[in-house]
């Protein structure tokens, strides 16, 4: 969860699912898969699947803590 957010409607953001479903032609170029192909090649934990829909069950309860991730 990252506690400070240069979002202007929002004070945090939190992202326990990550990946998606190509549901249309539209998504042939989708940027956000190309990210999470990306942060999968450099090692990030979250993008392991890449774009496949996963939950980061250790992620569910972070917005409890307060915790900055």
């Amino acid at each position: 969860m990252a506690l400070a957010s240069s979002i202007e409607w929002t004070d945090a953001t939190w992202n326990a699912v990550t990946g998606c479903t190509k549901i249309s032609p539209g998504c042939s170029n989708c940027y956000a898969e190309r990210m999470a192909l990306r942060l999968k090649r450099i090692g990030h934990p979250n993008y392991a699947n890449g774009f496949q829909i996963t939950l980061h069950e250790n992620l569910i309860g972070l917005p409890l803590t307060g915790e900055n991730h």
